[in-house]
């Protein structure tokens, strides 16, 4: 591992210029690939990089967990860089006045003539999943909250939660001081925290070239993580001032001042990547026409999270209201898939699975975010099994007081009757949560069979 000490080369002056800017390579003397410690020359930390600090099959865990969870947004003020009038999203709105020339935010007419009430900026891929505190905007009051997002999608997000624990227990061994401090600080409000960790918010960003900026409202470190599909170069962290710039790639954890001003170099594909990336199959179907940044029909995705605990979290009105801080209930029109995979095992081999599906780690995990969530049409699939066809509608298993094997294959009639076979139960459908309780407490539920199945059994495979 490498210990630098990283002299300024810019004044403060210098750096304030290039708030809002896009940084190249000519910004950095320095290109860091390897584990770093790097101190200020008053021997203050100003990061530490750890590479593949989690094993690639748990990186490739986090990505799946992660990777719809960056939505557009145009409210990412400097960090989205300088506006292009004649870039696709912009071409749709008509530039009133920039906060300064070549700035990154304006107020707008829209195609029906009206005027914008606020400035926005670049429209970009970029979400906040996790608890955020009282917002004064647009004559609103909104106060303490979980956000909206996490609200609608807590499975995604929970999906994620073994992750964001890795990126806390890397922050304790590298800082300790400071990670005990924040998690001190964190538990001011321990119900507005994500999982076991000190952090109370997470940024997702999905191929946001950020422009110059300095976070702002957060308390401690910034902890930043990426993760990766398909191949690309760029993307470095650039920390201005220094000259410094880091590669961080899929797996890698990278504990930060991020109150000094930092960017990213563009990210592309050499001709090499290209050839790559078309062989791999598409995972998004993004609406191009609205013009988000960083998508632009690129088949690679680089996912950047940011760990952070809110500083106002801590003014929040001990009385907060309950359902603020709960998820949405689930939509019960349709099956939601717990996919039991462990961490060990890379390979998704239930790749055509509907988009509703949520890993966990056992069946047991599967049974208890049932139960916590109090969700109905739930099917749990194994890792050894293999979709055979489509998963039928809920409605198409049995109402009665048992789970519904999806497979285990037997000779008999078509459709659903008894199952009385001994052959291990690794696909099922469990129509409530009063049932999954039953299956932790070890009761007896009847159990009934699909015929023909819909997954594999491993033993025909």
């Amino acid at each position: 591992m490498n210990t630098i000490i990283a002299p300024s080369k810019l004044d403060d002056k210098s750096c304030d210029e290039l708030k809002g800017k896009l940084l190249d390579d000519s910004f950095y003397d320095t290109l860091i690939t390897e584990d770093c410690d790097c101190f200020r020359e008053d021997g203050t930390i100003l990061f530490k990089l750890r590479k593949n600090f989690v094993s690639r099959a748990q990186a490739d865990v986090g990505f799946f967990a992660f990777k719809n969870l960056a939505k557009a947004t145009h409210a990412r003020g400097a960090a989205a860089g300088p506006i292009d009038q004649n870039s696709t999203f912009w071409k749709k709105r008509k530039v009133i006045k920039l906060n300064k020339p070549g700035g990154w935010s304006a107020h707008y007419v829209n195609v029906s003539g009206s005027k914008s009430g606020m400035k926005i900026q670049n429209e970009v891929a970029s979400n906040i999943v996790g608890y955020w505190s009282e917002t004064k905007t647009l004559g609103l009051n909104m106060p303490c909250r979980l956000s909206h997002y996490s609200r609608q999608q807590f499975l995604k997000v929970e999906d994620g939660n073994p992750y964001i624990q890795a990126i806390s227990n890397s922050y304790k061994r590298l800082h300790p001081e400071l990670y005990h401090q924040q998690m001190d600080q964190a538990m001011l409000q321990p119900d507005m925290l994500v999982g076991d960790t000190p952090f109370s918010t997470i940024t997702i960003n999905r191929n946001f070239r950020t422009a110059v900026h300095k976070d702002a409202g957060d308390y401690g470190f910034g902890n930043l993580s990426v993760l990766e599909y398909g191949h690309y170069h760029g993307g470095y962290f650039i920390l201005p001032k220094y000259r410094i710039a880091i590669d961080m790639r899929h797996g890698d954890h990278l504990c930060v001042d991020v109150h000094e001003y930092h960017a990213n170099t563009a990210l592309y594909e050499t001709e090499e990547d290209k050839l790559l990336n078309d062989e791999l199959p598409d995972i998004y179907n993004d609406n191009l026409s609205v013009g988000v940044l960083g998508l632009n029909d690129r088949k690679y995705t680089r996912i950047s999270l940011v760990c952070y605990l809110r500083g106002a979290l801590k003014n929040c009105e001990m009385e907060l209201d309950p359902e603020l801080l709960k998820p949405l209930p689930v939509a019960n029109t349709k099956n939601t898939i717990f996919f039991v995979n462990k961490a060990e095992n890379s390979e998704n081999r239930n790749k055509f699975l509907p988009t509703n599906w949520s890993r966990c780690p056992t069946h047991q995990d599967a049974l208890h975010r049932m139960t916590k969530h109090q969700l109905k049409n739930v099917i749990i699939i194994d890792d050894v099994c293999e979709l055979i066809k489509n998963v039928p509608p809920s409605t198409k298993f049995t109402e009665k007081d048992g789970i519904t094997i999806l497979n285990v294959p037997e000779e008999g009639k078509k459709g659903i009757s008894l199952c009385r076979t001994k052959s291990e139960v690794l696909a099922y459908y469990v129509p409530d949560w009063q049932t999954a309780q039953k299956l932790l407490d070890r009761q007896v539920v009847n159990k009934y069979k699909i015929n023909p199945p819909v997954f594999s059994h491993p033993l025909s495979i």
